[in-house]
This record gives C-alpha cells, structure tokens and sequence, in this order.
C-alpha cells in the first residue's frame, strides 16, 4: 500500500511539472511577424511548409481600412500582438472589450511555389480577410455596430494562388457580442500542402478526443439504461454518462467547431447558447460525480448550493441577450476553476493525512485535477492568453478514462468480493450440511441405540419363563435378543445409507423377538420383490412402521391381529406398505405427522416415531408417510424414486 502511494504522489508531482513547462512555453510571446512584416527568408519556411503568423501587427481601432487605402492613410499604425485579445496593444493604448479594428501584415520573400494557404481559426466575433486586396473569406458580417453586425466564428482553411513574393494580410474584425474581441488564435501561413497536413492532424487529435469521451458516454449510458442491478449498485454511472457526452459536445463546438460542420445552418448566438448550456451541464453532472463517488468530499448541502449556481448561469444563457450574459462569462469561468481547485487541495489535503489509499481517493485527485486544468486552460484561451486548447481536449479524455477505470475496478472488485462470499457461502453450507447431516445421524444412532426398559424386561421375563418349559425356545428368544442388541449398538454414524436386505434383517429380529413374547396374538407376512433387496434406502424407515402396527395396532386388540409388509417397484418407484388390522389411528394422531411437526417427546417404534420417520422421508426424498385408516386397521405407506436408490447403490 505504501510503495503504491508513492507511486502515485510521484506520478502525480511529474505530471505537474510538465503542465508547468508546457504552460510555460505556451504562453511565452512568439515574435514572427515584426513591425506589421514577415521576413520568410528570415525562417524556415521552405522545410516547415507552415508558419504561425504570430507577432506585431499593424492595428487600426475602430477603424475598417480598405487594402487600397493603406497607401494614402496618414494615420500612424500601432502594434498589437496576435494572437491576443486587443484591450491594450504594444504602445499600451487601452481599448474596449466590445468594439472593431483593422489588422495588417504584410509577408516577403514568399517562395516561388503558386499555391498557397491561409487558416483563419478564431477571429471574434465576425471578420473578413484579404490577400493582396482580394477578399478571400468573410466569416459573418463585420460592423461598426452590433444592429448590424451578424456574429460569425468558424474555423476556416483558404486556398489561393500568388503570383507574387509579397503578401499584404489585411483583416477586419468585429465583436460586439463576446466578452472580449481580438485574434484568440494564430493565422497559419503556408503551402496548400503543408497547411492540409497540419489542419488535417489537429482535426484528428481533436475527433479522436472527442470520440473517446463520446464512445465513454454512451457506453455507461447503455449500461445505465440496461442493467437495472448495475444502476442500483453504481449510482455514479448516470452522472459520468452525461458528464462525458456533454464534455464531448462541448469540445465538439470549441476550438476547430467539428460538430458546426455538421450543422451548418447554426447561428452563432444558437452556438454560443448551445456550448455554455453544455459547459454548465458537465460542471453540474462533475460534481454529482464526486458527491455520488464519495459524499465526504463533497456534502449533499455543498451539491444542492452548487446546482443552484449554475441553475442560475443556465438561465442566464436561456433568457438573457447574449451580449449581456457573456459579460458574466468570465466570471462563471473563473469561479469554476477556483471551485475545482479548492475542491481539488482538498482532496490533496485528506489524501496526506490518510493512512489508507483507496482507488476512489485516487481517482478522484486525477478527474478533479483533469477538471480543474480543463477550465484553466479554457478560460486562458477564452480571453486570448493562450492561442488552443490543447490541455482541455486531453484532460477531459483523462477524465473519463480516468472514471471509468474507477468504474471498472470498483466492479472487478465487487465481482471479486461477490466470488469470495460465494465461496464462503459453499463453504458455510458445506459444513452446515455435513454439520446437519452429522447430527441427524448422530440422533438416528441415539434413537437406534435406545431399548426401552419394558421391552428389554419383558423379554428377558419371557425368556426366564421358557428356560423352565421350553429351552430350545429360550435359547433361539436369546439368540434374536442378541442380535437385536448388536444390531442397535453397532450403528455406523459415517454411512446414510443400509441395504433393503439389512433392514428386513432387523424387522425380522424385532419380529421374532415379538413373536416369542405374544405366540398367535402376532402375524406378519412379508411380501417383498427380492430383485429390490440390493437398494439401499435411508435406515429405520420401514422397522419404525411395523413396530408402530405391532405395538399399537394389533396388540390394542385382546386377541392381537395381522400385520402385512408389502415391498414392491411399481415404475420407477419402489413401493412401501405397512398394514395392520388393528385399531386404527384417530384424526388428531394423524394432524402433526401431515403438518409436519417433529416432536421429540412423541417417540414410539424404539424410540422412533412416526414423525421422525416423515421428516426423514421429506428430506432425504422429498415423500411423506401416507395413511388410509379406520376403525378396523391402517395402512402407512410411501413411494421412493428407484433413481435416487440406483445413485448410491454400492
């Protein structure tokens, strides 16, 4: 556990380091273009093919300069660095966030290669531009009012012929609907082949972003809406569903506008609208993510004042105009990173203090830091400081990957658990069968072992009473006394199972023994299929039932009676019958053995009763004892499946 926090705490330390020096080197100011002039012999164009027109351009405020006008303009040009926004240029004048401008540049030395290309990506908030005089795109409609002007932002490649080495770049620019105007990004410069190439790979970086955090979201929204024991069990599948579909469309309306092409008749202002509902969606459903996660990081109280927040910015963008709403979108942007990074120390924080290191806690530091730095890089190139939006395309894809391994895990571990819990159930009903089974056959042999004082005293009575008239007699009565006596205390307590042949054995001892007590007042017949005699059936199933007719059966009756065992197959069951034509058996005699009461005090049979016999026949067999019964005699009988006797035949 410890070697696997410092892992992560290391892990964690170098990817910050590199976010530092990647930051650093983004956001340093690349001169290309000096003064309004582009020198190309001066770089390395000729192997590059593509060059960011990154520098001091020329820059008119509130002025439209026509490309033929620049000749007679009196007016002193100043400078301002593209990409940026234009509330200050380089000789520190002070402009309006809302208002427009012309910006000019002009490239020499342009090898002699005819074809050529030019990438406006992000021009705010309408624009046109001309090479050498010649309007060659016009993204909206740029004017000096907003009654006017028609908002219009795409990212757009160009392509055109030179004929000559010079290239004079002028463009108009317009905003009166976003919080700040300028050029947010580079104007790329190049070949027609090297810029496709270029455009054609951040399109790629861009899509494939998009389709992971896509692909992600309908992935556990499908899980979601099909699994409804796996909604129950992870209520953060919902909530990470949404956050990734909306991160996706919202990163689909940004930087290239991939989703735009799709819908090309979209205005602007409906794409404005659109990308900061989505924005506030994928906050709200982040920190339902976090609070479903693990709700010590964030309370249910702190979640419902969060969505109250960005309700309200939701209905800013739905009823406000939006050049009003977007002057609070700043504000909405910064105050969302200062909440994720609040969130995000204290995550870090509980995370140091901590001596455990669960996957949650861990996974949380990475989506909440990936959040984080996808709002910071937002809102740095949202008001021009940085020229992409490179570290929010990645971090987003960081988070939903990041989640639903969490997810994933946390159902491998489940499954886990799940397994090892069956194992222990198994285990557990293992042990408590062969505990029951132990038992029962522990009390079978206490019972079976069990001689009631009378019967013991009566037949010794019996056979002292014949050692004086018949001794031949006693010696045989003696004989099946001794058998009986070995029987009922040689009892295998390791085996569930006798064969048909030892029961009958034992009936027919107890029988004799009976016989020699009684003389003519005991009959028994026995009609047995002697093919069955091989079955094993559970023990003292069927010697309970002729004791049970002898003793209080025919012997009720002055002159004793007729017992008949019937041992038959009928199908494929083997048939046990038990008849006596003695008394009979009352209603509330038979009520408990039907009900399936066990009543241990009720014991007949050698300490066997008939309820005893039931509940053994319903376990082992799934049978009951069935009995027909009148004044003149009762019959008790049951049915065995022969399959289950051929199962554990020796």
């Amino acid at each position: 556990m410890k070697r696997i926090r410092i892992t992560f705490v290391t892990a964690i330390t170098v990817t910050l380091l590199v976010l530092i020096y990647y930051y650093s080197q983004a956001l340093q100011i690349t001169t290309h273009v000096q003064k309004g002039t582009l020198d190309l012999a001066e770089t390395n164009f000729l192997h590059d093919e593509v060059i960011a027109l990154d520098g001091e351009w020329e820059f008119y405020w509130n002025q439209f300069v026509d490309p033929e006008s620049f000749t007679a303009l009196s007016q002193q040009a100043s400078y301002i660095q593209v990409p940026g926004n234009w509330l200050m240029d380089l000789d520190g004048n002070e402009h309006m966030a809302k208002g427009f401008a012309t910006y000019r540049a002009v490239i020499h030395n342009i090898p002699d290669h005819k074809y050529f290309a030019l990438k406006k990506a992000n021009i705010r908030n309408a624009s046109r531009v001309y090479v050498n005089g010649e309007l060659l795109l016009e993204d909206g409609r740029a004017s000096m009012t907003l009654k006017n002007s028609v908002a219009g932002n795409s990212s757009t490649v160009v392509y055109f012929e030179l004929e000559e080495r010079t290239a004079e770049i002028v463009i108009h620019a317009a905003n009166h609907e976003y919080i700040v105007g300028g050029i947010a990004k580079p104007m790329l410069f190049g070949t027609q082949e090297g810029l496709s190439l270029l455009q054609n790979r951040k399109l790629m970086f861009e899509f494939a972003m998009i389709l992971i955090v896509m692909v992600l979201g309908f992935l556990y929204l499908l899980l979601w809406l099909g699994n409804k024991h796996y909604r129950k069990k992870e209520p953060v599948t919902l909530p990470l569903a949404l956050s990734c579909l909306f991160f996706g469309i919202m990163n689909g309306i940004y930087s290239e506008r991939i989703f735009a092409q799709f819908i090309p008749g979209m205005t602007l202002e409906h794409t404005f609208r659109f990308g900061h509902l989505m924005s506030a969606c994928s906050v709200i459903t982040v920190w339902v993510v976090i609070h479903k996660v693990n709700p010590a990081f964030l309370s249910r109280r702190s979640l419902y004042l969060l969505l109250v927040y960005y309700g309200i910015f939701m209905l800013l963008v739905l009823i406000v105009p939006v050049q009003i709403y977007t002057g609070t979108f700043t504000f909405y942007i910064l105050t969302t990173v200062l909440l994720f990074f609040t969130a995000w120390v204290r995550v870090v924080i509980q995370y140091v203090r901590s001596r455990s290191s669960s996957p949650e806690h861990r996974t949380l530091l990475i989506c909440i830091c990936s959040v984080f730095l996808y709002w910071l890089d937002m809102i740095l190139f949202s008001v021009g400081i940085k020229s992409d939006m490179f570290i929010s395309f990645l971090t987003v894809s960081v988070y939903s990957i990041a989640l639903a391994a969490l997810l994933l895990v946390r159902y491998a571990n489940s499954y886990k658990r799940n397994e090892e819990l069956s194992i222990q159930l198994i285990q557990t009903h293992t042990t408590l069968d062969q505990t029951t089974k132990e038992a029962q056959r522990n009390e079978l042999a206490f019972l079976q072992a069990q001689i009631k004082p009378h019967f013991l005293f009566n037949t010794l009575s019996s056979i002292i009473s014949l050692c004086y008239t018949n001794g031949e007699r006693a010696g045989r009565l003696l004989s099946d006394l001794s058998n009986y006596l070995k029987r009922s205390f040689q009892v295998d307590v390791n085996t569930d199972y006798v064969t048909l042949r030892n029961e009958l054995d034992w009936i027919k001892v107890f029988v004799d023994i009976e016989k020699a007590r009684f003389e003519d007042r005991i009959q028994v017949d026995f009609d047995v299929d002697e093919d069955l005699m091989h079955l094993q059936i559970i023990p003292l199933v069927i010697e309970p039932l002729v004791e049970n007719a002898i003793r209080h059966g025919i012997l009720k009756n002055k002159h004793g009676g007729k017992v008949k065992l019937i041992i038959q197959k009928r199908e494929n069951s083997m048939f046990i019958s038990v008849k006596d034509n003695g008394k009979g058996m009352a209603a509330e005699q038979l009520a408990p053995i039907r009900q399936g009461h066990k009543d241990p005090a009720d014991r007949t049979g050698n300490g066997i009763s008939l309820l005893n016999v039931n509940a053994r026949l319903k376990q082992m067999y799934g049978v009951q004892l069935q009995f027909n019964t009148n004044g003149q005699g009762t019959e008790v009988y049951f049915s065995i499946p022969l399959h289950r006797e051929q199962e554990v035949m020796s």
